[in-house]
């Protein structure tokens, strides 16, 4: 040690007795007072920004203010009489994620600076004495370079690799389709020719390979065009899930491979699920407002009767479904008939006995259910109804699910029951479930991910978290006093996501391990969880999605022309920062002498997102951000201002959904840094 570390340690310690003891007025002067410091300073950061390392700090408009304050402050620092006028180094650098590494790139360019100038070591020595105390201040939040996890990070296999490679994936892929043509939850989407079997395994295949981590040809982009016409729900979605679990299991994966399969294909269900999410809560709204006018655009009677004759024409070649109408036929369609005009609008003329008793001895499950609305919605496009009365109609018809099978889509999956002993139970009864809504709570409070959703003051923050208690014990078995009706209306207007939702449930299971909960019943409790996700996300997805095609449709000079041209965005921007500036939870970002060059080229870059002209000349959002202690909590604050700013101008709800699809993107670049060092 005392071999490496003398020459430093006896030149530093040399320099700083000297300022000690003889002040820092020679140094002022060997530097040459403000105009050498000057010259100092400016051939320092031309070499920081040539350095690779740190260059990422030193770019853009603002660093032409940042020049001359580093000027004034090091004059200062050094010996001189001058005034800084800037914030304190702390305030500065708490946005920043600096390292020791990095403040030790910014010391070794300074010396560069110096030798280059022609200043004798003796000064430099001084200077990073001088320097060296500021350390703290601007690290802030020293990082420490932990090597166990570096190591780790080495030798970690991908996904890809712990699944068993190309033969463990084309494995999973044919058990889980295995599966999933004999599960009558999710039958009906699987059963296609032996050709396009093949080729949909294969398309599988390959997207599970490249979100695994392994090499893959598959393009993410036709995900949702792919599935954006089929009726896929998010309880198709968990079923598939589960299947997948079920094969990794069965193939001796152990829980971490497992989870971490299932958490790398979360992100698919938006693409997956979306398509028909929207259209139904279209077609529900619609029908929410009076049947009355569907069974007259239906064409009344005659228009059902051909309905039904057309139904007949197609279920009666669906093999699927075929022999459960071979008896009794022309019964059947009388019966079905009325019930279904019924159902859509018409005259009360159904005189059968119960659903369920009609039905009980056909062995009916939800795929043959399914087969029957997908028979249906055929016969209608047969007729040359529009997609939107198809839709309605197929909304009107899925309650009678729960009606003809005994139980709707998704309900009796999970036993809240086993052995006798209610979930409710087995969870460890109100204490426990208050307890992990507590923990969970907490976390969600600490987690930038999904915090911005979860701050409200404190009496809001006890109502939420009582009526978080409420809903899980009535959904575990236990005393039901939540109204489940409002669910869906309280988050309908709220940007809850998919991503928000996994979050969410992720830090449930987290909470619910920490406090000691059985793993059966914590698997049980998220399986009921789950049942949730569509009432707190439908809102948003809906929202959006409509937004998107209205973009698509449109294009976004029209959103651009709608908020005022040039003059009214200009004006909702001013307003934007006027909110942001007082916002204490993001102000830090948007403060000091580079706030008037850093609102310029906000000004221009969202000008230009919203289908303005294109004035911005900066560097792409990704570099801008990746020196920045940025996150989701932050960005959601900031377009919470911009949703402010436009309110406060009168904008409508349709325009702040359409320039928050726009905006909303923008997140991944962003924050792509804050990902990657986070392994989001």
């Amino acid at each position: 040690r005392n071999d490496v570390t003398a020459g430093c340690t006896v030149r530093l310690e040399v320099a700083r007795k000297k300022s000690e003891s003889g002040g820092t007025d020679n140094l002022f002067t060997a530097l040459g007072m403000e105009p050498g410091i000057a010259l100092l300073v400016d051939a320092q950061f031309e070499n920081l920004k040539c350095d690779k390392r740190v260059m990422h700090f030193f770019g853009g408009a603002k660093i032409q203010t940042v020049v001359p304050k580093v000027r004034q402050y090091l004059a200062l620092l050094f010996g001189g009489v001058v005034e800084y006028t800037g914030r304190s180094l702390d305030r500065i650098h708490s946005t920043m994620a600096i390292s020791d590494y990095e403040f030790d790139c910014f010391l070794e360019a300074l010396k560069q600076g110096m030798r280059t100038l022609g200043l004798d070591t003796q000064t430099a020595d001084e200077c990073v004495v001088m320097l060296e105390v500021l350390r703290p201040e601007v690290l802030c939040v020293r990082k420490k370079h932990n090597i166990k996890r570096a190591m780790q990070a080495i030798s970690a296999k991908t996904v890809y690799e712990r699944v068993g490679g190309q033969q463990g994936v084309t494995d999973l892929v044919e058990g889980m389709y295995s599966r999933a043509t004999q599960d009558p939850r999710v039958k009906s989407f699987f059963e296609k020719n032996k050709a396009r079997v093949t080729a949909h395994k294969k398309r599988i295949v390959l997207y599970m390979t490249g979100i695994f981590g392994g090499m893959s040809t598959y393009d993410n982009s036709d995900l949702r065009p792919a599935h954006y016409e089929s009726n896929i729900t998010d309880y198709h979605f968990d079923c598939l899930m589960e299947l997948i679990r079920e094969v990794l299991k069965e193939h001796g994966k152990d829980v971490a491979v497992i989870s971490d399969v299932l958490i790398r294909l979360q992100p698919a269900r938006a693409d997956v699920t979306t398509g028909f999410t929207v259209r139904m809560e279209v077609a529900r709204k619609n029908v929410e407002k009076g049947k009355d006018g569907m069974f007259q655009r239906l064409g009344g009677m005659a228009g059902l009767d051909s309905l039904i004759e057309a139904l007949y024409k197609v279920a009666w070649a669906d093999a699927r479904i075929k022999d459960l109408l071979m008896k009794d036929i022309a019964i059947i369609k009388a019966g079905q008939g009325a019930y279904i005009g019924e159902l859509l609008g018409g005259p009360k003329s159904y005189k059968g006995r119960e659903l369920v008793v009609v039905h009980k001895s056909l062995g009916i499950n939800d795929y043959h259910f399914d087969c029957f609305l997908a028979d249906l919605a055929r016969a209608m496009m047969g007729l040359g109804h529009p997609e939107a009365m198809i839709n309605e109609i197929l909304v009107s018809v899925e309650p009678s699910r729960a009606a003809i099978l005994g139980h709707s889509r998704g309900n009796g999956d999970v036993e809240l029951s086993r052995d006798g002993v209610l979930l409710i139970d087995r969870f460890g009864g109100d204490g426990n479930v208050e307890a992990v809504v507590e923990s969970m709570f907490d976390r969600c409070l600490e987690d930038t991910r999904i915090r911005f959703h979860f701050e409200r003051t404190k009496s809001k923050q006890r109502q939420i978290r009582r009526q978080f208690c409420n809903y899980l014990t009535g959904c575990f078995g236990g005393l039901n006093t939540y109204d489940l009706s409002g669910l869906r209306k309280a988050h309908y207007n709220v940007n809850i996501t998919d991503y928000h939702f996994d979050v969410m449930t992720r830090l449930f299971l987290d909470a619910a391990k920490y406090i000691g909960v059985d793993k059966g019943a914590r698997q049980d409790a998220m399986l009921v969880l789950s049942k949730s996700r569509p009432d707190i996300t439908t809102g948003c997805a809906v929202r959006l999605e409509l937004a998107y095609k209205k973009q698509a449709l449109k294009g976004a000079d029209e959103l651009f022309q709608r908020l005022g041209a040039f003059e009214g965005l200009m004006a909702i921007i001013d307003r934007m920062f006027e909110c942001v500036e007082r916002d204490k939870r993001i102000n830090l970002f948007f403060e000091g002498t580079k706030l008037i060059a850093i609102k310029k080229s906000t000004s221009e870059y969202i000008m230009f997102v919203l289908g303005g002209p294109n004035d911005y000349q900066g560097r792409s959002l990704q570099e801008a951000h990746s020196v920045l202690q940025v996150t989701d909590y932050h960005f959601d604050c900031f377009l919470q201002n911009l949703n402010r700013a436009m309110g406060d101008l009168g904008c409508s709800t349709d325009a702040v959904d359409d320039a928050t699809v726009v905006l909303e993107p923008l997140r991944f670049q962003v924050l792509q840094t804050h990902y990657e060092k986070n392994v989001y």
